[in-house]
Parts: structure tokens; sequence; C-alpha cells
């Protein structure tokens, strides 16, 4: 692995109003790894997804890319700031984010077009291209999003963020909203892209079982706060948090005895909450 990171994102704040989304969030991602964010509804992982593509304006805090700085409360004013198309995200619900007026060609061919792309035929050759890649064909270019079912329409998302060759995609619970029988293979596809194309992916999710078979690291987020951050097999292996050995309680069972009998944890919050980040052993970081 790559020693200098892809990405760092430095002591990252969100707020919203009142609301303290994103508190002192700090992590590294590493060229061609999966870096999976967990945690439940509300504690802060899509938000810092969204900060980080620049959709939202940090509150306080530092992102760089490459070394260099994309985000942070200085860059509010500055819209261009930043912003660069090796970052691509993928959104969790594919209907809301596809323009329902708009084909299939229009919908992946809109972000070469805005970079400044005019040549049709070298557009038609790049959407063709990644149409095939997610599994689509050049014959559906011309339909609309709702002629598709769910998992086509994310499969569009997926063309929609590769076409512009990015470096790293930001994967926002990207099956969440499909039925149980196309999440795996939206996640087979990622994973093959990841492959072919070479990409690094910050994955968002909250299905820890999914995570555990994507990911290679894993932040565990929870009220703003990463509060573990390790290795995928060390994070289920030997989860040190009492908030992430009581959200790994919860994965369900495929045995229904063994289901029958777990017993799930629950947590209570204590002095840890607000406790520094630190590393407990080589690669292993936690709130204690």
């Amino acid at each position: 692995m790559d020693k200098q990171p892809i990405l760092q994102v430095q002591s990252l704040c969100q707020h919203f109003g009142r609301v303290k989304a994103v508190e002192d969030v700090s992590f590294d991602i590493y060229p061609g790894e999966v870096f999976g964010l967990v945690g439940e509804s509300g504690c802060g992982k899509t938000t810092t997804g969204r900060s980080v593509i620049g959709l939202y304006h940090p509150t306080a805090g530092r992102i760089f890319f490459r070394g260099r700085q994309i985000g942070g409360p200085e860059q509010k004013f500055r819209h261009r700031a930043g912003r660069t198309p090796k970052i691509q995200m993928i959104f969790q619900d594919p209907m809301a984010s596809l323009d329902p007026r708009m084909t299939v060609r229009e919908i992946v061919a809109e972000g070469l077009v805005v970079n400044g792309l005019r040549n049709k035929e070298e557009i038609d050759r790049r959407v063709y291209r990644v149409l095939d890649l997610v599994g689509l064909t050049r014959e559906q270019a011309g339909r609309y999003p709702h002629e598709f079912s769910g998992g086509q329409r994310q499969r569009i998302g997926i063309a929609r963020a590769i076409v512009m060759e990015p470096e790293l995609l930001i994967a926002d619970e990207p099956i969440s909203a499909l039925d149980v029988s196309i999440q795996a293979q939206v996640i087979n596809l990622l994973a093959d892209l990841r492959q072919q194309l070479g990409l690094t992916i910050l994955f968002v999710a909250h299905d820890l079982s999914v995570v555990k078979y994507f990911c290679d690291r894993i932040g565990v987020m929870r009220m703003g706060k990463l509060v573990e951050v390790a290795s995928s097999e060390e994070l289920f292996q030997n989860p040190l948090h009492p908030y992430t050995r009581a959200l790994l309680s919860a994965i369900p069972l495929p045995d229904p005895r063994a289901e029958k009998n777990r017993r799930r944890l629950i947590y209570t919050p204590g002095s840890e909450e607000d406790a520094p980040l630190l590393q407990a052993q080589p690669g292993h970081w936690v709130r204690l």
C-alpha cells in the first residue's frame, strides 16, 4: 500500500446551526483501499462524505486530496476551490439522484460536458464504454430513468461517476435502497470496478456484514465522532470500544439456532464519549 494517503481528513467539523453533525473527525485513506464509515442513522457518516466532495462547506478542519487542500472553512466562498473531477460520488437513492427529464446518455455525459468536452464522438465513446463496464447496453442510452429497475438505476449512477475517471469514489450507502437480491450484484460490480480501474473508495454504510466483506479498514462513528478505526479483520476480531461491540452484537446470524441464542449488547454512553482518539495498537485507534 502507498505510504502517502490519497485523502486526508483533519479535525473535520460540520455544524448546522446548533446541530454538530460531525465533530473533530480525522482519518486517512490510502490509494487502492476501501475505507468504510459505519454507524447508526444520523451519526454523521453521510455528512462526512458530502463534506469531502464539497457539497457542504466544513465549519472547521481541513481536507486534502493528493496533498492539496480541497476543503476548509476558509474556502467557503471560493466556489470552485478544491473541486476536482478526480473525486466522484454515488448517492443512496438512485431515483432521486437522476434527473427524470434526461436520458441515460445525457446523465452519464453531463460531467464530461461540464468539464469542457464538446466532441460528440468522444463523448459517445466514453459513455458507451462505461455503460458496458456497469452491465448496461448502448441501446439503453436513449431511455429515461423511470424505464429502469432500482438496480439498473444505481448502475447508471455508478456509470455517471466513473465516466470522469476518478481516483476516489465516495459511495454513500449505494445498496441500502435496493432489494436484497440486487445488493450483492452492485457490491460485486463495485469490487470489479475497483480492480479494473484502480479505484480508491470511501464506502458509507450501516450494514456491517457488507462492510466486513468489502472494506479493508473501517471507521465507526457515533454522534458525529469517530470512536474506533481499525482494519476490517482486526475490528471484527478485537473490537475495543463498547459501542463497536454493541454494533457487532446486533448482526443477525444465518444459523437459526445460533440466532435464537444471540446475546445483543446495549451500549450505555460513559466517560469514553469525551476521550481523545488514541492508538491502542498499531493501526487500531479508539476512544477509551
